[in-house]
């Protein structure tokens, strides 16, 4: 109601051109204010965050390389007190910085806390400042701790991909090298050229951050670009199945009506046409099935779970084949890619196919188990059961085998002989391995 209010009394004509500008001016620094807010908050958000294994990645190897540090630097420290103490009793205040900062981090990641913008500047701006209090304890510009500067750059860059802010902060920590080496010591010796050589100092600085940041950039992009093909792959594969939904398989289940019409008008002495119509029947039941597939398989790709997903696709089969159909499901479904997930998808409608044309069973029962290491599918019919050389034939099998092999899991196959049945089982195990694909733990 106040900026209704505002709005109107600032476009009244009693409104002095003075009172408008009184006010301008009071505005004017809460405009200021919101604008530098959003660019600071803009041009320092990190782009990695929209990638949650990146920056916690980058997190724990920058975590475990503090750690090295500080336990040569308790080392160096314990390994001849008498170096530095009484002199210079304030280094250990850099173990004791560095041991605060490292176990704040590392119980937010064994707490799986968020990585969150300030935390990703609070480890920046400690890593700047035990450098700079190091380069004034150890001698100013005579200190070989300005090398640490480098790799701090370097993780800021990674965690922060944006070049203006990583030449603002190159900018502050350069200034505070340099007011560290002018302040400390006997200062610069413009006689022997100590001048030239920080200047090089702070250029290696720039070049190690911006180049970084520069590389990071550019796979960042890359990464974008890929993550939008991916997208849009996946958008077509619900376009597509959605399209078959509603006019394909709406056309073959119409179809399959009309032939069952068909076959209760023909006439019963005619034995060829009652067995033309049962096989034309049996070819749109087969044709129905086969189209529920990419259907349901776009269901998974739009982020369903598998055993919601699986339960339909099996009351699917039963209505089309008759067969019945069960799922049994036990344990929570864990999160993972949509990959694992459409695979175990196309495992399970390729066994429920080979059962439908090849089997002849009276039943099937579908079975997914979810455990903190692994997931379970199972696939079984009373059928006639699979030939010897059932290997040899056709693509089905293997087209299982390939699915199971490229998540990392395990296929069997049990019911080859003339005992009749037949189970398959694919074990896929939920650990993921450094390069993010799944595999079995031995």
């Amino acid at each position: 109601m106040k900026d209704e209010q505002l709005q109107a009394t600032r476009h009244n004509p009693l409104w002095s051109g003075q009172d408008r500008a009184t006010h301008d001016a009071r505005e004017r620094p809460s405009h200021l204010r919101r604008a530098v807010e959003y660019a600071v908050r803009n041009g320092l958000t990190p782009g990695s965050l929209g990638d949650p294994d990146v920056v916690l990645y980058a997190i724990r190897i920058s975590l475990w390389g503090r750690w090295f540090i500080w336990l040569v630097v308790v080392f160096l420290t314990a390994y001849r007190p008498s170096f530095w103490y009484p002199d210079m009793a304030e280094a250990l205040v850099l173990p004791i910085l560095q041991l605060l900062v490292n176990g704040l981090v590392h119980y937010r990641l064994r707490q799986r806390r968020p990585i969150t913008q300030r935390l990703l500047l609070l480890l920046s701006a400690s890593d700047v400042a035990q450098i700079t209090f190091a380069v004034l304890i150890l001698g100013g510009y005579s200190s070989f701790a300005f090398v640490a500067f480098y790799p701090a750059l370097g993780v800021f860059a990674v965690l922060f991909p944006s070049l203006s802010a990583t030449l603002g902060w190159t900018t502050l920590a350069a200034l505070l090298y340099i007011a560290a080496c002018l302040w400390t010591g006997a200062g610069l010796s413009i006689d022997r050229g100590q001048e030239m050589v920080l200047l090089g100092r702070v250029a290696m600085m720039y070049v190690v951050a911006v180049g970084i940041g520069m590389i990071v950039r550019f796979e960042r992009l890359r990464w974008q670009s890929a993550l939008s093909r991916e997208q849009q792959s996946l958008n077509e594969r619900i376009q597509l199945s959605q399209r078959i939904h509603d006019t394909t398989a709406q056309t073959a289940s119409m179809i399959n009506l009309g032939i069952h019409r068909a076959r209760a008008l023909a006439d019963e002495s005619d034995h060829e046409l009652q067995s033309t119509l049962d096989a034309t029947a049996e070819l749109t039941r087969s044709a129905m099935w086969e189209m529920r597939g990419p259907i349901d398989a776009g269901h998974i790709v739009e982020g369903r779970e598998l055993g919601r997903v699986l339960w339909s696709h099996c009351a699917t089969f039963e209505r089309i084949t008759g067969i019945p159909t069960s799922l049994s499901q036990s344990g929570t479904e864990r999160a993972v890619p949509t990959t694992v997930r459409s695979q175990l998808f196309a495992i399970a409608h390729n066994a429920l196919t080979n059962a439908f044309l090849h089997a002849d069973p009276s039943r099937v029962e579908v079975n997914l188990s979810f455990t903190n290491e692994q997931i379970c599918l199972r696939v079984a019919d009373d059928g006639v059961g699979l030939p010897n050389d059932y290997a040899a034939r056709g693509r089905g099998i293997l087209g299982m085998k390939e699915d199971a092999r490229t998540m990392g899991g395990t296929f069997n196959v049990d019911g080859a002989g003339p005992a009749g049945g037949t189970q398959i089982t694919c074990i896929v195990p939920c650990e993921p391995n450094k390069g993010g694909d799944f595999h079995v733990r031995d």
